[in-house]
């Protein structure tokens, strides 16, 4: 059985992942190294689609958006 992860380590995980873009991406343009850019790269769109499908209400599905509260905005249940 999945275990799913709640929207705050989908959260930390969207920012782990734009973290080591934020790093990896200028290291490979600097260095003039193509596989630490794309590294780089797949990593900005592990973040773009973490944000997307991670970052959800568990009870409606519905994504969070910027939403920091404890309820869901949309249905009202406890996050």
């Amino acid at each position: 059985m999945r275990k799913k992860l709640t929207p705050g380590q989908g959260r930390a995980l969207t920012v782990l992942l734009g973290l080591l873009t934020l790093i990896l991406v200028p290291l490979g343009a600097s260095l003039r190294s193509g596989a630490v850019l794309y590294v780089g790269l797949i990593c900005y769109i592990a973040a773009v689609w973490a944000w997307f499908y991670l970052n959800r209400c568990p009870h409606c599905r519905k994504h969070l958006g910027t939403n920091t509260s404890l309820y869901c905005p949309n249905c009202g249940e406890r996050l």
